[in-house]
């Protein structure tokens, strides 16, 4: 019964973490909307800047502060910050029509949100790697199939509560799940199997250094998240501003993005279990490169949503099986990685819808998009280079 609600915990806390963290750019239609918070497009590019911030910091610390405190309060302090985050977007709505001050709010906001994503997600990474004995590849990427299914739930419930003409309901709803979790995984019994052996995980952690295999994979994560920002934070203004898109079908288009993720990690999964899939992982990126130049030249509202379908569905097992291959190279020091690891993540996705926020005034969003081919062809090029150690997976 409490390796059920173990199980609950950590992959409903994935499910949650993703709707949090998808939440913002979400509402990107409602915070650059002059009808609402009146946000210019370099504004709503730098509120993303306290979160990639936080949670770069928050997921290096995380591992040090898992051996004081043990890895089940990270998350919990992970899961508190992602309360007050989304709390604190649902209280912006009383400022709307004061745009510096509903500005300032919803910075704090993403200070917390990064806060929350890089502890909670720090902490949840080797919680689910050893969930399940022999099985830890597809145990991982059930959790990222999760935090996928939440990232594409948060399009369509601010699309939902919009059409009320409430959008906040959203975010508010998402506070009250998320602290009714807090109170439930407090009271699991929650420990990380290294943790029954604090001094010798002590002991390696003084001891461990970044090596070079590991700075690739943190280079590959990077790229994957300025990949991923891409779609991520800017493909519902990209549908709405530059494809025409109303904005519940771009709502719609984001979600068919995040919603192709979660599906494309759970038939991952089920095909890790019986196949080996590195051929795969490195050909992917290749194939989104190429997605990413003929998405701007679609001429249809169909072709647009197919082409966020088919984007979510090629990048889907990426994250995943990144941090499943570099915890199998590192398994002694799982929290660790696992940390510099989101962090990665954070800082790749961070400069991805920053750089595409400041650029926008000079250059289309088709541009821009196109531009993002770098970053795949890139990040398939790193994972060319790791292959030859992929054999021991």
């Amino acid at each position: 019964m409490e390796k059920t609600k173990q199980v609950i915990a950590i992959y409903l806390g994935g499910f949650m973490t993703g709707v949090a963290l998808v939440l913002f750019p979400a509402a990107g239609s409602i915070l650059t909307s002059v009808e609402h918070h009146g946000f210019s497009s370099s504004q709503f590019g730098s509120i993303f800047t306290p979160q990639i911030i936080m949670a770069i910091l928050s997921s290096l610390y995380a591992s040090k502060l898992a051996d004081k405190i043990g890895m089940k309060k990270v998350l919990l302090y992970g899961l508190f910050a992602l309360v007050l985050s989304t709390a604190l977007l649902t209280a912006s709505q009383g400022l709307e029509g004061n745009v510096t001050a509903a500005f300032v709010m919803v910075l704090v906001a993403t200070g917390f949100l990064g806060i929350g994503f890089g502890f909670s997600l720090t902490a949840l990474n080797p919680f689910a790697y050893q969930l399940f004995v022999g099985k830890e590849t597809s145990a991982l990427t059930a959790l990222h199939f999760f935090l996928g299914i939440g990232t594409a739930t948060s399009p369509l419930l601010i699309s939902y509560f919009t059409s009320l003409e409430m959008w906040w309901g959203a975010s508010l709803v998402t506070s009250i799940i998320l602290l009714l979790l807090l109170i439930f995984t407090w009271r699991l019994p929650l420990k990380l199997e290294t943790e029954t052996a604090e001094m010798e995980v002590s002991a390696d952690t003084v001891r461990f250094k970044i090596s070079g295999r590991l700075w690739w994979y943190i280079t590959a994560v990077f790229f994957y998240g300025a990949c991923e920002a891409t779609f991520g934070s800017w493909g519902s203004v990209f549908l709405e501003k530059q494809g025409g898109l109303s904005i519940a079908k771009a709502s719609l288009g984001l979600s068919l993005f995040w919603g192709s993720v979660a599906v494309g990690r759970i038939l991952f999964a089920l095909l890790a279990l019986k196949f080996k899939t590195n051929w795969l992982y490195v050909s992917a990126p290749f194939v989104l490169a190429l997605l990413f130049y003929l998405l701007p030249l679609a001429n249809s509202e169909v072709l647009y949503l197919c082409a966020m379908a088919l984007g979510g569905l090629v990048i889907s097992f990426m994250l995943p099986k990144s941090f499943s291959n570099a915890t199998a190279d590192f398994p002694k020091n799982a929290a660790l990685v696992s940390g510099f690891l989101v962090a990665a993540l954070q800082l790749g996705t961070g400069f991805s819808a920053n750089v595409i926020g400041f650029l926008n005034a000079d250059y289309s969003l088709s541009a821009l998009f196109q531009f993002s081919t770098v970053y795949a062809f890139i990040f398939g090029g790193t994972l060319l280079y790791l292959y030859k150690g992929f054999h021991k997976i």
